[in-house]
C-alpha cells in the first residue's frame, strides 16, 4: 500500500482522480470547499494542514483497492517533482483525456457488432 509521509496539491490531485471525483465532489468528500481543491491543482507543492493530512490519509486508507491501483500508477507514472522537467500541466492532461475518451468511442463504433456466422 502506497503510504504519503507528507500530501502535497500533487497527491491530493492523484487521489482525486484515482477517485473520479470532480473537484466539488472532492471537496464535499473531504469536508472542504472546492476553492482548496483549485489551490492544490494550481500549486502541487502546497502542503495541506495537519487536519487535511489526516482527512487525505483517512481516504487513501478506506479507499477501495482500484482506486489505491490508480493512486499508486498515478503517482508512479510522475515520479519527478512536480513541474519539474517533462512534467505535463493540468490542462494538456484534460486534452489528452478527451482524445482518449474520443479515440474509445470512434474504436467502439468500429468494432464489429458481434460474431457473424459461417456465410
Amino acid at each position: 500500500m502506497t503510504v504519503i509521509d507528507q500530501w502535497t496539491g500533487h497527491h491530493a490531485r492523484a487521489l482525486q482522480l484515482a477517485m473520479r471525483l470532480t473537484s466539488e465532489a472532492f471537496a464535499e468528500h473531504l469536508g472542504i470547499s472546492p476553492r482548496t481543491v483549485a489551490k492544490w491543482r494550481k500549486r502541487p507543492e502546497m502542503v495541506p494542514s495537519p487536519q487535511l493530512q489526516e482527512a487525505l490519509d483517512t481516504s487513501l486508507n478506506l479507499a477501495a483497492a482500484d482506486v489505491r491501483t490508480r493512486f499508486a500508477a498515478g503517482l508512479g507514472a510522475s515520479q519527478e517533482e512536480p513541474g519539474g522537467p517533462g512534467a505535463l500541466d493540468s490542462p494538456t492532461v484534460d486534452q489528452l483525456h478527451a482524445a482518449l475518451g474520443e479515440l474509445s468511442r470512434i474504436l467502439a463504433t468500429l468494432q464489429p457488432a458481434g460474431p457473424k456466422g459461417p456465410p
